[in-house]
């Protein structure tokens, strides 16, 4: 039969427990603390490095684009870089002028009436991939231009090991860089 006290030294161990379990990660905590306060200054200033080199091959492909036109892209020490097609980002200053526009072209017949509802969400915001399928013509009448299509510099590591980690602070860090040369 169990008796009150059976349950109270069941509530004690699990108790004990659960301090151990406090005390193994307030431990654990701890260590994290004094590894990524040993190590971030030296991750940093090593990102900061292949943020320079990243932005000079950056522009050693730009500057001689002739290089890369067969093949496009090389691979040398688990890097791919050269030139790759980029369809580029609309653009535009304001939502409502553009589906205003939008519309207009819609009443005059230039753009088709079933094709306003995938250029315009009912929050009245420019769909930007059905804007994308316009002519260039019909994007610049409603105001919208296309920015950075064309060929664009490709730096990208083949091995993937830890590529999320590195990846991330790297582009941290080519932004920093850009920041601080802005």
């Amino acid at each position: 039969m169990t008796t009150l006290q059976d349950i109270q030294k069941r509530a004690t161990a699990l108790s004990e427990c659960r301090d151990r379990l406090s005390t193994l990660f307030l431990t654990l905590q701890g260590n994290l603390d004094t590894v990524k306060n040993g190590s971030m200054a030296e991750i940093k200033r090593v990102a900061r490095q292949v943020a320079r080199e990243h932005n000079e091959l950056v522009a050693a492909i730009n500057a001689h684009p002739e290089l890369f036109e067969k093949p496009r892209t090389y691979v040398v020490e688990g890097i791919k870089f050269g030139m790759q097609a980029s369809q580029g980002s609309l653009e535009w200053a304001d939502d409502d002028k553009v589906c205003e526009r939008i519309y207009a072209l819609a009443e005059s017949g230039d753009i088709p009436a079933d094709q306003v509802e995938l250029l315009v969400t009912v929050t009245k915001k420019p769909v930007a991939s059905a804007i994308r399928q316009l002519s260039p013509d019909l994007r610049r009448r409603i105001g919208v231009r296309l920015e950075g299509d064309g060929d664009q510099p490709l730096i990208k590591s083949v091995d993937s090991t830890i590529e999320k980690a590195v990846t991330s602070v790297i582009n941290a860090a080519i932004k920093e860089a850009q920041a601080e040369g802005a």
